[in-house]
């Protein structure tokens, strides 16, 4: 099966330093991304290859995610992928500079691993990836504000 991606692009008014610094950090990942409780991180921080456990409240559930970092190039693109709950689906950020602000874009990947997975996740979508985007883009302009 082919892989589904979303990509999505906006602009926050502070430097690319800065952006990426909260970004990668993940104890103050609760503070940009939506619904996220609280982060469990990788006992030691090296970038590439660190495992953090994510904890979701949703629908009044607790969710925990796993995921490694696979992509870590300072101060321009971070990414992971998810080991726990949706296995193999990706999530990259690529920071620009843009004068004053940081021009961000997200792309989410998810390969379905057969026809059904294929076909559940076309029907039944764990979450609205626009959404989200723009929840965690209206996050990062709050705190990166303060």
């Amino acid at each position: 099966m082919r892989p589904v991606s979303f990509t999505y692009t906006g602009t926050v008014g502070a430097p690319i330093d800065k952006v990426f610094a909260l970004i990668t950090d993940p104890s103050r990942m609760p503070e940009w991304l939506p619904g996220c409780q609280s982060v469990k991180p990788a006992p030691k921080l090296t970038g590439r290859g660190d495992r953090h456990r994510i904890f979701f409240e949703r629908d009044g559930r607790r969710i925990d995610v796993e995921i490694e970092v696979i992509d870590y190039n300072p101060p321009y693109t971070y990414g992971w992928v998810e080991i726990r709950r949706r296995a193999g689906s990706r999530t990259f950020f690529a920071l620009q500079f843009q004068g004053g602000a940081t021009k961000i874009t997200m792309k989410h990947i998810w390969e379905p691993v057969g026809l059904r997975a294929w076909l559940l996740g076309q029907f039944y979508r764990r979450r609205n990836s626009h959404q989200l985007f723009d929840g965690l883009l209206q996050n990062l302009r709050k705190v990166l504000t303060r």
